[in-house]
């Protein structure tokens, strides 16, 4: 019922952004796939210039796993893009052999722990220059709760998150991790059930902070601070220690949380946040408050944007601008649990389109309801506008492509998660957009930035902040092109 999610990334390099599905199976149903001639596998979709072809096949992308979500990054800093993948057992970890095939590598990493983990991302937490891995777990269906009184997935013990921290290379062997996560402050007061999560700079003090999404649990956002009291103090010599804040932050949603989405929603320059929930309850939104002392801080808006948010079980979900304006719009994607029926179950794909701080529901003509799971957002046919791809359960891989945009745009690539880039148009609003490895429902989103730029045929300037602290500037760029700046 959990279902799965998909990556965007440009596996063979040329420049089109390719597709990988994360497929599954309940355990129930191990003999009959069998006996039909295999276990479902997950699957690699090169992108031919707007038209896709499965290279499953011989890529070492397919994964005959229960597979749950994935995450896209350039783990080793090779300059091509690696995948992790998750699962209700053993994780695996996709190395880019540079040519858009793979070579699995997870149990030499050191990140091949055993466990229902689910959402997982990607950043440089450490700031030593090697990108991390923080990964949701989810149930332990080892350990029953006796007695529980609520359904699943209380009737089991949650399962520990984890943080894989890079070691880097030694010399020319393959990069290693080591597991932090308790170490560091997750989950030092139990185990949760983590679906969705996400690494960005909530406080904008320049590290990473971490959002979970947990099911039936409240959401966590740790704050990325040095290590209270200094080196001396810091028995594992980490430099940093993840403090939750999401009840003084005002983000402690109690729902059933399943995606997020994080981007500058209202035009301030900071990160806002977008949680789906399950079994009709109302979806979270939050908008950033200016830090105080350095800490995130957020309102709660749901009930102000203009549409109900509610209704439905939400999963994938992102904010990007669809209609090319300046403004992020919200695609949600919707599926009931219980899972019954596939065809009764099925509900429809939502986009609203912001308008002066308000939302609208978006007419989607002829898109039939799906069983929708993971969703993850990308200009695929590399005409300047975003498109979207939605996996779903007991049905096909849907991705919906986006028509009769008129405004102007700018993407921009080749920068490390936790980048930034603002652009200055010549009125002088500012738009900023941040790269996001992981986020939505299981899923990996464009690696790529986008920016609507309405009737702006120039961006006056264009800042880039990377995770390193180092600006770059440029002025006077072009609107209606693709950028590929420098990764550092």
């Amino acid at each position: 019922m959990v279902g799965g999610g998909l990556c965007w990334l440009d596996a063979d390099g040329d420049g089109w952004l390719d597709l990988f599905v994360v497929n599954g199976y309940a355990e129930s149903d191990r003999a009959r796939w069998r006996a039909r001639g295999g276990l479902p596998s997950s699957r690699l979709f090169l992108n031919e210039r707007g038209r896709f072809v499965d290279v499953t096949r011989g890529s070492g992308a397919a994964l005959a796993i229960r597979g749950q979500g994935c995450v896209a990054a350039d783990l080793d800093r090779d300059g091509d893009t690696d995948l992790f993948v998750t699962s209700t057992e053993y994780p695996a970890l996709l190395w880019n052999d540079g040519d858009g095939t793979f070579t699995e590598g997870a149990e030499a990493a050191g990140v091949r722990d055993f466990g229902w983990h689910t959402g997982a991302a990607a950043g440089d937490v450490d700031g030593d220059g090697w990108p991390d891995l923080l990964v949701a777990g989810y149930v332990d269906l080892s350990a029953r709760v006796e007695g529980a009184t609520v359904g699943f997935p209380g009737t089991y013990r949650g399962r520990r998150d984890r943080l894989y921290l890079s070691q880097g290379r030694d010399g020319d062997g393959p990069v290693a991790f080591r597991e932090a996560g308790a170490e560091a402050g997750l989950e030092v007061a139990g185990f949760e059930y983590g679906l969705g999560v996400v690494l960005a700079d909530f406080d904008r003090d320049g590290d990473l902070d971490a959002h979970l999404a947990n099911d039936t649990n409240p959401n966590r956002l740790y704050e990325n601070v040095p290590w209270p009291g200094g080196p001396a103090a810091d028995p594992a010599g980490l430099g940093f220690r993840f403090e939750e804040r999401a009840a003084a932050a005002g983000v402690a949603d109690a729902g059933s949380g399943m995606g997020i989405a994080a981007g500058d929603a209202d035009g301030d320059g900071r990160l806002d946040l977008f949680v789906t929930n399950a079994r009709g309850q109302t979806h979270a939104v939050y908008r950033s408050r200016p830090p105080d002392d350095a800490e995130p801080s957020f309102d709660d808006v749901r009930e102000s944007l203009g549409p109900s948010f509610s209704g439905s079980t939400g999963w994938g979900v992102t904010w990007a601008d669809f209609d090319l304006d300046g403004s992020v719009d919200l695609a949600v994607a919707n599926g009931d649990i219980p899972v019954v029926d596939l065809v009764e179950d099925a509900r429809p794909v939502q986009v609203f389109l912001q308008a002066d701080g308000r939302f609208a529901a978006a007419k989607l003509p002829g898109l039939r309801p799906l069983l929708a799971r993971g969703s993850a957002a990308a200009d695929y046919d590399n005409d300047g506008d975003v498109d979207l791809a939605v996996n779903s359960i007991g049905g096909r891989l849907a991705l919906l492509e986006n028509t009769g945009t008129t405004g102007n745009w700018l993407e921009v690539g080749g920068l490390q998660p936790g980048s930034e880039v603002t652009a200055v148009l010549p009125g002088g609003r500012e738009l900023r957009r941040t790269v996001l490895a992981g986020s939505s429902f299981l899923s990996s989103e464009e690696p790529r930035l986008h920016f609507g730029l309405g009737s702006a045929r120039r961006v006056r300037e264009l800042v880039v902040r990377r995770p390193d602290g180092s600006v770059e500037r440029l002025r006077d760029v072009a609107a209606n092109r693709r950028l590929t700046l420098e990764s550092r």
